[in-house]
């Protein structure tokens, strides 16, 4: 970790900083990355674009909360790669343990099945078929990865002093919500196959 570029004792205001800001220091407290690194170390917890990273980071520089350094690479372009400052950490730090703001759950499909009364139930049941198609998939990466990070790191996920402990918990909570709408979306098909055999016979 680098010094600071501003002095320890320079205040940060933590509300002119949202979540994927923090979000950004804690996988960079991690260890130093390139901003396609953190997209991907983010996509288990909190998917972003790389078009929302590097202006984060542009601004988190800006602040002095972070750092960074061109990276020679042998046969390919140098890579800027970034780095926490001690002022970016006691900034997570301190974050860390606040009241978070309540949950906002944004999913396209949620949003569409609000107005899917005005489409055929048949319709509304191929949505819920893709539905299925993804969330298999998805699942299946989740598990593939849990697994592989869990015979990679089996002593560090006992302490959750560790980085790695609270990412396994993080990607196990995310395949257990998978799952979840799993039941339910079989529960929704189960329906609308009653509901569309039942206008067959009448």
């Amino acid at each position: 970790m680098k010094d600071d570029v501003i002095a320890p004792e320079a205040p940060v205001i933590t509300a002119k900083l949202n979540t994927l800001c923090f979000q950004i220091l804690g996988v960079l407290l991690r260890q130093p990355r390139s901003g396609y690194e953190i997209v991907k170390q983010l996509e288990m917890v909190w998917p972003v674009k790389t078009s929302q990273i590097y202006p984060t980071l542009a601004r988190l520089e800006k602040m002095g909360l972070v750092v960074s350094d061109d990276v020679e690479q042998q046969g390919r372009p140098n890579k800027r790669v970034y780095s926490v400052t001690r002022s970016g950490e006691k900034t997570l730090r301190d974050w860390v343990g606040t009241e978070p703001a309540p949950p906002v759950w944004r999913d396209e499909f949620l949003t569409m099945l609000y107005s899917a009364w005005t489409k055929d139930p048949q319709q509304v049941l191929a949505m819920f078929e893709c539905r299925l198609k993804y969330l298999d998939d998805t699942m299946n990466m989740l598990r593939s990865r849990l697994a592989e990070h869990r015979a990679t790191f089996p002593e560090e996920l006992k302490n959750p002093r560790n980085w790695h402990f609270f990412r396994d918990i993080l990607i196990s909570r995310r395949l257990f919500n998978y799952e979840q709408e799993l039941v339910w979306s079989q529960s929704v098909i189960y329906k609308l196959r009653e509901f569309i055999d039942g206008e067959r016979e009448s």
